[in-house]
């Protein structure tokens, strides 16, 4: 039997676990699902292609082809649903599925956006994904901008938005950062936002405690959520927005496991170590298979 190992999300930790699997296993078949149009990139660099520093494509972990010549099967634009996880299949939102012996939940965590006035207007934007920074940069950007995130990507991006347009930047934060860190024309605001305020566009905030901030645009980096909503008719067990795993970073079904921000340990070294698990999964079955079948045996 040719195992089919299917991967969820084009994270780091995704694309990280397909390519140690196929260099080490040649016999099985991988697939790489991505809800985004683009192979898999580091998101920390986002920042960098802001400022200018970088171009799109140096972001990039690989391209398509070389999914292709790794005999990967890499799916782009594709949204999960939901998942069957007795009869072993991926479900996507406009329609289709794919079946799978191995599934690996690594669709990573993203921020929201908050639930209050004027949050939907021109000018808001969830920063998370390359599009979301490509959007931002079609914006003319004259004015101050609001940050809300508590991270220290939040910085980066406001030391990337100075450099790019060389405007004073707001960053609404709930934790207290190292006075080194913190980029020139940046001011670090202990406050909530409770407002967005504009005509059409975005021109002011307002926070909980009633101050007012002229900015052009809000950017969303905080209250991450993971991206797990194709569990919820599942019986996969997640706690506290994480799904739960045991020491080998499997979930309560033995052929599930997840990995990357999803999970509350999260590193490249337990995202290769999952790899590695799967890899002797697969080379036990395959030596089972060879005894059960070779010639002389009953």
């Amino acid at each position: 039997m040719i195992n089919h190992i299917v991967i969820i999300g084009a994270s780091v930790s995704g694309h990280n676990i397909a390519l140690k699997i196929r260099d080490k296993h040649k016999g099985c078949k991988i697939t790489l699902i991505s809800e985004e149009g683009y192979p898999a990139y580091d998101h920390l660099k986002l920042a960098d292609f802001i400022s200018g520093t970088i171009e799109e494509k140096d972001i990039f972990l690989c391209s398509e082809d070389d999914y292709l010549k790794r005999d990967i099967n890499f799916i782009k634009n594709k949204k999960v649903k939901s998942l069957n996880t007795q009869k072993g299949s991926v479900y996507f939102k406009d329609k289709g599925s794919i079946d799978y012996n191995i599934l690996v939940i690594a669709s990573g965590r993203s921020p929201v956006i908050p639930d209050i006035p004027g949050a939907r207007k021109e000018g808001a934007y969830r920063l998370y994904v390359l599009d979301d920074a490509k959007e931002l940069l079609k914006r003319y950007i004259a004015h101050p901008v609001c940050i809300v995130g508590s991270n220290s990507l939040s910085l980066k991006i406001a030391e990337a938005i100075l450099e790019k347009y060389g405007v004073e930047v707001k960053v609404l934060s709930r934790t207290t950062f190292d006075s080194s860190d913190i980029p020139p024309k940046t001011e670090i605001i202990s406050d909530c936002l409770s407002e967005v305020i504009g005509e059409g566009e975005i021109q002011a905030v307002k926070l909980k405690s009633g101050k007012a901030l002229g900015v052009c645009a809000v950017l969303f980096m905080d209250d991450y959520k993971s991206n797990i909503d194709f569990l919820k008719d599942t019986d996969i067990l997640v706690q506290d927005d994480f799904v739960i795993v045991n020491g080998w970073m499997a979930t309560n079904h033995d052929n599930i496991f997840a990995c990357g921000s999803v999970v509350r340990k999260d590193s490249v070294v337990i995202s290769l170590m999952l790899a590695d698990n799967i890899i002797n999964r697969l080379d036990k079955e395959d030596s089972r298979d060879a005894k059960v079948y070779s010639p002389g045996t009953i």
